[in-house]
Order: C-alpha cells, then structure tokens, then sequence
C-alpha cells in the first residue's frame, strides 16, 4: 500500500503533459438540464419573468424578491435513464436509475417599513443540482475499419522504441510512471499497446520510430463489446442578494461556487480477429475520475408592466473551472499463446482549468389573477465560447479550442409554462426544447414536464413528472480510432418538494 501511494504523489507533483481532455469533456460541464424545485421542472424551467421559486433563483436572481415571506424547501428526485447507444447502425439499449437529494434552500424576506423606493430585501441560499451523470451506455458492432490496434498506432509512431521497451532495473508501473513524468500520455499509450503486443515496431532498435498492428496484422473486421458507465453530479451553491423597488420592479444579484464529481470508466471488449492472428480478445479500460471547483455570478431583473404581465432579463457569467483528473488504465490480450496483462496500477494526475459559456435570457409571463399563469422563456447561449485554458501553452488544448470553434454554435432555448389553481391544488404542465449546439451533428434536449400542487397555507407540498430526451455523439477515442457513438437518452424524473413558511 506504501508503494503505490508513493507512485501517486510522484505522478501528482512531476506529470507532464495530460491525458486527452476533449470536447466531449468541456460539453458535459456546459450542457444543461432540468433540474430543479418540482413547480420548477414542472413549468419546463420558464421562470425567468415569474420569480417566487427557490430554483427560479438559479435562473433569475430577481425572482428572490417576489417571494413573500421567508421560507424554507428541499426537493426529493428519482431518477431512470434508457441510453440507446448506435454504434455502426447496430443500437443496443441500457436502464439504470437512482435517487438523490436534488435541492435544498432557503429564503429571508425583509420587508422595509419604513418611506424608502426599496420597499424589500431578500437573501437566499438555495444548493442544487445542475447535472446529475449517473448513466451507462454500451456499443456493440463489428468494425470493418478501425481496432484497437489504430488507437495505439496513432501515438505510437514517432515515438522511439527505446522510450518503450523495458529495462532490467524497471517494473512495467516504474516504466509506465517514468514515461508519464517525462514524456507524457502518448508515450505511456504507446507502452500499453507494445507491452500488451497489441502492436510491434518495424525494428527492434532504440531508433526505431515506426510500429505495425501485431493484434490485426491482415486489418479484418472486428467485433467490439464498448461498455461505459457514468456517476457523479455538478452542484451549484447560490447566494443571492434581491430587492423590490417600489411596486413594478425587482433586482437581483447571485453568486454561485460549483463543485462537480464525475467518473467515467469505459471498458472495451475486441475479438473475432479471423485466422491471420494470433489474438483471441483484448481488453482495454481506463478509469477517470474528475474533480472540480469553480465559480460564476448573475444578475437580473423583472419588471411588472401592469397587474397581469411581467418582463423577465437576466444573465449568467461564464463558470470558471479548475479542475484535476485522476487516470488509471490497464490492457490485457488472450492469445494462443496465452494470457497477458499489463496493469501499471498507477494513477496520472493532471490540474487543468475550463471555462462554460455564458449565458442570456429572456422571458414574458401573463398572470391571471388568483386562478394561474402562463409563461415563456428564451435563452440564448454561445458554445463557441467554450474553451480550455491554455496559459501553460498546451498543445491539445489549443487544437481543443480550435475544434470548439469550427464544431460548435449558439443555440436557444425555449421554455414555455403554465400553471392553474383551483382552490388548493394548483395544476401545471410544462415544454423546453434546446436546438442543436453542433453545427453537423445532433446535440439537443427537449421534453415535456407535468405536475401538481397543495397549499396547506403555512407550507406546500408538489410534484413533479418530466419526460426528457437527450441526443449527442460521441467518439470512442480521441486518436486513431475516433469512430463515433450516437447516444440518445430518454429520462424520467419524479420529484417531491416541500416548503415551509418559516
């Protein structure tokens, strides 16, 4: 146990270079979803010119100030993902559900009694989730083109052989750490493919810089099982300062700490390599786990014109990450021969920063009296904003962000709500629709939502149903075998909140 911590200190304080963070990483922390109160997600989100909700406040800073008397409310979810994985036009489906606590939060209502224009103040805390990763997909098609072989290669060539033999003095993990701390993560990919016999050089000599496919010498067709599991959540803690000026007009101002958990481990299955090898499966997996903090204010405003309209505005800074990634990764190969495995059981530690895009919106709502509302939103968001940082100069962030601004582009969103309340029971059903963020390809949610409330008077107990549907691409690899995944994921959501006028 001593020894493997110290393998990990070493990679923490002398790697060089990164794993490859891709678009598919930078997305995952810009994309949003609907999460939220259970009046929230049942209204489709469209808050931006009502106010009066605790998550509306994740939107709005303003809508603080429409709520009434302090109050207190957190949010139960229950969670079921179907992610439909199309892979070479054969699609193969997986189920996974969970449940969480998915808000909390809390508001102080301050009312001036005094002759002042600001007749109220309001300070709010609300914690939420924004994105919840929990989720499996697995791609299962025979590949007449691309292997795993092509995923080594791409890092292999160019680089001498003598980085990646092994000397007498080194284990397999001493070697795989030493290549990491001085020569980076290509070295180290075109280790595991050497030391797993995926692939060979021409010539064994240290100055050999050229390899061949040993696993598909004869380049045939491939079955591949590509199986990938995903967990975590992104959080955002709100701290928000709202006023009301006079009757018509409320301000806000919020700012937010994030703190994001995601893993991802993505196992790929390669077999039926045909008479011309010698292989009969191969097995690479690599774990990551992502960990970040970071930061982001808005501000807002609503305006009531008259009795029954209200105009919403508000903005969303970008959310300045720092993040750290902790990479393990192993390969094993079942030949004729026998049984290899190449398990360095060391973990590459990498600090890197990323920035979202920010965000615009806008919304219009008509309130008719006591009897409900209904309301419209739009936000507008421009994914070419997107980026890595790249102050210590690193070469695959820039070609990262060069990729973000020819692959991606603004998009809306558009929110519609409604709500009607008979007595006690309020009744609601809700819309949004995001088009797509990827100039060739499809990246978009949409969904519909629908709910129920009961005000007991001091507090209110609601519900909330949302259907939602997710499609986006994503390629298995990053090099040499970028062959890409259609995902499309339907998500149920059932949520319960309640509030209590404190």
């Amino acid at each position: 146990m001593k020894k493997y911590i110290t393998y990990v200190l070493m990679v923490f304080l002398y790697s060089l270079g990164g794993h490859a963070q891709s678009i598919d990483d930078i997305l995952r922390y810009s994309r949003s979803e609907l999460k939220g109160t259970a009046r929230y997600v049942s209204m489709g989100g469209a808050f931006n010119a009502i106010g009066g909700d605790l998550s509306a406040i994740n939107d709005n800073p303003a809508a603080a100030a429409v709520i009434l008397k302090s109050e207190i409310g957190l949010t139960l979810n229950s969670l079921y993902n179907k992610v439909n994985a199309n892979y070479l036009g054969k699609s193969n489906s997986v189920d996974s559900r969970s449940s969480n606590l998915d808000q909390f939060g809390l508001v102080f209502v301050l009312n001036d009694t005094s002759e002042s224009d600001f007749t109220k103040l309001t300070f709010t805390y609300n914690y939420q989730h924004e994105q919840f990763f929990n989720a499996k997909f697995n791609a299962i098609a025979t590949n007449p083109n691309k292997g795993l072989d092509d995923y080594f290669l791409a890092f292999a060539n160019g680089i001498p052989y003598s980085d990646i033999k092994t000397y007498d003095d080194e284990t397999i993990s001493q070697s795989y750490q030493i290549l990491g701390e001085n020569n980076g993560f290509s070295s180290q990919q075109a280790f595991l493919g050497f030391q797993g016999y995926v692939i060979s050089p021409v010539k064994f000599e240290d100055d050999n810089t050229q390899y061949v496919s040993n696993s598909n010498p004869q380049g045939q067709s491939v079955d591949h099982d590509f199986f990938v599991t995903h967990s975590g959540k992104n959080n955002k803690h709100s701290f928000s300062f709202a006023t009301q000026y006079k009757k018509n007009l409320y301000l806000g101002f919020n700012f937010n700490s994030h703190s994001s958990r995601f893993r991802r481990i993505d196992n790929l299955e390669e077999s039926n390599y045909g008479s011309g090898s010698s292989f009969k499966t191969t097995e690479f997996e690599n774990n990551i786990l992502s960990v970040g903090e970071g930061f982001s204010f808005q501000m807002g405003a609503i305006y009531k014109t008259n009795n029954n309209f209200r105009l919403g505005l508000s903005y969303q800074s970008s959310v300045w990450y720092k993040m750290i990634d902790e990479f393990l990764q192993y390969i094993s190969s079942s030949r004729s021969s026998g049984k290899d495995m190449v398990d360095p059981q060391v973990i590459n530690i990498y600090e890197y920063s990323l920035y979202t895009p920010s965000r615009f919106s806008g919304g219009l709502a008509y309130v008719f009296g006591s009897k409900g509302l209904i309301s419209f939103q739009y936000d507008r968001v421009n994914y070419q904003n997107t980026s890595f940082d790249i102050g210590n100069g690193d070469t695959n962030f820039m070609n990262q962000n060069k990729k973000i601004n020819k692959t991606l582009k603004p998009a809306g969103t558009v929110r519609i709500g409604g709500e009607y309340r008979i007595g006690h029971i309020s009744l609601r059903a809700g819309y949004f629709n995001q088009e797509s963020i990827n100039k060739t390809l499809l990246d978009l949610s949409k969904g519909t939502s629908f709910g129920l409330g009961y005000d007991f008077g001091r507090s209110v107990l609601n519900f909330a149903l949302s259907n939602i549907e997710y499609q986006h691409s994503e390629s298995i690899y990053q090099n040499g075998f970028t062959d890409t995944i259609q995902l499309n994921k339907d998500q149920v959501q059932f949520l319960v909140s309640y509030s209590f006028k404190l």
